[in-house]
């Protein structure tokens, strides 16, 4: 019987969805307000907003040697808008020597100067 139980609770465990972000949280290896640093490099998460508004945002991160991992979720349904707001960021980072690369359909990678994106099939 206790294999049953140990068993039925694995099926159980399966079904039920995990939020990665909250479980992350609760892993967290520091506690309280994170104060940036100059000399750290960091990894923001940002998003577009429907109009393209974040493009400037993200350059500043740039500049100051942080990845971007941008949200284009918002722009999907302007092909013409996406299309302009990743040249524009594209631009940006020829500008900065960084680099642009494509994480999903959702999801844009931005990385500041002296770091490149391995691109598949290159």
């Amino acid at each position: 019987m206790p294999f049953k139980r140990f068993f039925r609770r694995a099926e159980e465990e399966e079904e039920e969805e995990i939020d990665i972000e909250d479980y992350l949280n609760g892993l967290s290896i520091r506690e309280g307000k994170l104060i940036e640093r100059e000399d750290i490099t960091y990894i923001k998460p940002m998003d577009l907003d429907p109009e393209g508004g974040g493009i400037d945002e993200a350059k500043r991160e740039l500049e100051k040697n942080n990845i971007v991992v941008l949200n284009v979720k918002q722009l999907l349904r302007n092909k013409i808008l996406l299309r302009d707001a990743v040249k524009r960021l594209r631009d940006i980072c020829i500008d900065l020597d960084g680099d642009i690369g494509k994480i999903s359909n959702e999801k844009i990678l931005l990385v500041p100067a002296n770091m490149r994106i391995i691109h598949r099939g290159s």
